[in-house]
């Protein structure tokens, strides 16, 4: 399934920082704080193909999609995948494994050429340890993203069932 592997590119904190302002992540921070966080997180890419993480997984990071697109894929008892759904530009990926530090729920697998900023679980820990108002307002972005998703599928569900 995977093509090529992850890469990780080689960028300076402003090019970092840049590339998160581009995305509406930044709408919940401050210009000072954008530099902060890219201090944490690294930019990777991959073509189509590129598994960008695996159910199961334990290596945990949170990935925000700057360009392109991906599937995310569940598996089922019987070993088949179904899409769950579809990721483009700003959305995120990885929010449940970095806080509640269990292993992948999904698949996430590019549509296209895509690059995204990634956060890994070791430099979430070092941002609460280390700058615990922006851990704060980043937390406070990720409980109202899964907080959103959850009305979502909610409400999904109850059609599906009505």
């Amino acid at each position: 399934m995977q093509h090529a592997p992850i890469k990780t590119l080689v960028l300076t904190p402003q090019q970092r920082a840049d590339l998160l302002e581009r995305s509406a992540w930044s709408l919940s921070f401050n210009p000072g704080d954008l530099m902060i966080l890219v201090e944490f997180m690294k930019v990777c890419s991959g073509g189509p193909g590129t598994v960008l993480c695996k159910e199961g997984d334990t290596d945990s990071f949170l990935g925000i999609l700057i360009d392109g697109t991906a599937t995310v894929l569940k598996s089922s008892s019987n070993g088949s995948q179904t899409v769950i759904g579809r990721l483009g530009k700003d959305k995120s990926f990885g929010e449940m494994s970095v806080l509640n530090r269990e292993p992948r729920s999904a698949t996430v697998v590019a549509e296209s050429e895509v690059r995204l900023i990634v956060l890994p679980r070791g430099e979430f820990d070092r941002l609460l340890e280390t700058q615990p108002k922006l851990a704060t307002k980043f937390l406070l972005k990720i409980a109202r993203l899964l907080s959103q998703r959850l009305r979502e599928t909610t409400g999904q569900l109850a059609e599906h069932l009505g």
